[in-house]
């Protein structure tokens, strides 16, 4: 066996699969699904956006590298930034696209610096899957196909982005192939050139000017001077295993973290129970509270993580927890392991997409400015030059010093719900990788629990005494999109967003 890749599209994880089977290595092999996912999961990633990556190599700590978008300075007073709506058939949605939504992209740094750091092949070699995607074409599956037409405003919102979406005035689909040539020309001469080409040369000046052009903040000098960050991952020791999630300023990890400090101490029984859900309504419940009185306004402290460590301020939480249980959460992940045992859990999101296309690039930019979940104290509000906050957050879990099972989510504020109940249920409840990834999942929002089916009756109507209960009738995109792999060569793509498993 030469690894095993899950990821959220067949041709983003076949993209993978062929630099493993070329010798490549779990890095290599991410980045080639990381080029393929913007033309096989258009509607949920770019590289015009952002993302992180939680790398490991064998017999070494692993480290998270954060290549997530940066805030630039309101250079103008009426940015083009305007609503559009979404239908998801249980509710419609409000999204912010336009030039004015548009975050300092981090996606291709992030790229370039993770190849520096732990590739073993060539750039000309790992964009070659995505490179003949784009030039011969790709159809879309039927799920992705689905996502596409959801946010149909969003992909003929500029003449720009209509050339590539929608050729010959159709939505592309499931049933024709589409191309994008001034992709794979991008892809190349990126191989060819490095980083500077975006960030500090013809496509830096490109992204200037459109900006100028449709009244954007973004100017060339922020593109200079944006950085990936390495950093230590949050540790917590968590049923006999050491887990590795992403520190601030993300805020999934830390809340993730924070959950199971809480759940330690708790009894698991059988997946489904009513201590089952008690626990994990009720730890979501307390997070809410501490994410709220601890972290949102606190992101960007160093060292945040070790209020982890404040005995004093945990035992409030616990026994808050405690009382809880007496009265009885777009983006896409890729996880890859080869057989040395190197990991890189990658997570990366284009918001909804601003609408906008980098010129000669093929890149749609991202919306994370007219994003309101990392926007919490309103449009335009953070400084200028602030990393903002995220959910995404790759994990890692380590058994006897060893990665034992690698992990990440997609779905914005159910990223942390999603990871938690999948953890609980391997770790916990000792189902398998696959189980673990497909059974019903909660969430807790806004104090109303949003539940799948397969829970029984008499739990769900305890619930509904304590909470606001939303049942929905199917598994639901809603829940996330956890794609994990083991070092025993197994995995589990998410059904709920067409996630695929490759073994190679």
């Amino acid at each position: 066996m030469r690894g095993v890749v899950a990821a959220g599209d067949q041709n983003s994880a076949e993209a993978a699969k062929i630099i493993l089977q070329e010798g490549g290595n779990a890095f290599d092999a991410a980045l080639a699904a990381m080029f393929a996912a913007p033309l096989a999961e258009p509607a949920l990633t770019s590289l015009g956006g952002g993302g992180f990556m939680l790398c490991g190599k064998k017999d070494q700590e692993p480290k998270l590298y954060d290549f997530f978008v940066d805030v630039p300075p309101k250079r103008i007073n009426h940015p083009q930034f305007y609503p559009i709506y979404v239908d998801f058939k249980t509710a419609v949605q409000e999204f912010h696209i336009g030039a004015g939504s548009i975050a300092i992209p981090g996606v291709i740094k992030g790229i370039s610096t993770i190849h520096s750091k732990f590739a073993t092949m060539p750039m000309q070699r790992i964009i070659e899957p995505a490179v003949k995607y784009a030039k011969e074409g790709i159809k879309l599956s039927t799920m992705q196909a689905g996502f596409v037409k959801l946010l149909e405003p969003i992909f003929i919102a500029t003449s720009e982005s209509q050339k590539i979406y929608a050729p010959n005035g159709n939505l592309i689909d499931d049933k024709t192939p589409y191309k994008n040539e001034d992709y794979a020309k991008f892809l190349e001469s990126f191989a060819h050139e490095g980083e500077g080409l975006f960030y500090n040369g013809e496509i830096a000046q490109s992204i200037e000017e459109l900006m100028l052009k449709s009244d954007g903040f973004i100017r060339k000098e922020d593109l200079q001077r944006y950085k990936t960050f390495e950093r230590d991952p949050i540790r917590i020791n968590f049923c006999n295993s050491t887990i590795y999630l992403n520190p601030p300023p993300s805020s999934g990890g830390i809340l993730i973290a924070f959950a199971l400090s809480l759940l330690k101490n708790a009894s698991f029984d059988t997946f489904g129970s009513m201590s089952h859900l008690r626990n994990i309504i009720e730890a979501q419940r307390i997070s809410a509270d501490f994410r709220k009185e601890q972290v949102d306004s606190f992101l960007h402290e160093v060292g945040l993580e070790n209020i982890l460590k404040d005995k004093n301020i945990m035992q409030g939480y616990n026994e808050g927890f405690k009382s809880r249980i007496n009265l009885w959460g777009n983006t896409t992940h890729i996880s890859v392991i080869d057989k040395e045992g190197n990991f890189a859990s990658v997570t990366t999101t284009n918001g909804e997409g601003s609408g906008h296309i980098i010129p000669k690039c093929g890149i749609m930019l991202n919306n994370m400015l007219g994003e309101e979940d990392l926007n919490p104290h309103g449009f335009f509000s953070w400084p200028a030059y602030v990393r903002l906050p995220s959910m995404m957050s790759p994990t890692a879990i380590y058994k006897d010093k060893n990665p034992f099972l690698i992990l990440g989510s997609a779905g914005s504020n159910r990223i942390r719900s999603a990871i938690l109940q999948t953890i609980i249920n391997i770790l916990c409840y000792k189902k398998s990788v696959k189980e673990a990834v497909e059974l019903p999942r909660i969430h807790l929002e806004n104090q109303e629990v949003f539940m799948e089916p397969g829970f029984d009756t008499d739990i769900i109507e305890k619930a509904k005494k304590l909470y606001k209960v939303h049942l929905f009738q199917e598994k639901n995109l809603f829940f996330g999109g956890v794609q994990a792999v083991t070092n025993y060569g197994d995995g589990a793509g998410d059904p709920r967003r067409g996630g695929v498993v490759v073994v190679v």
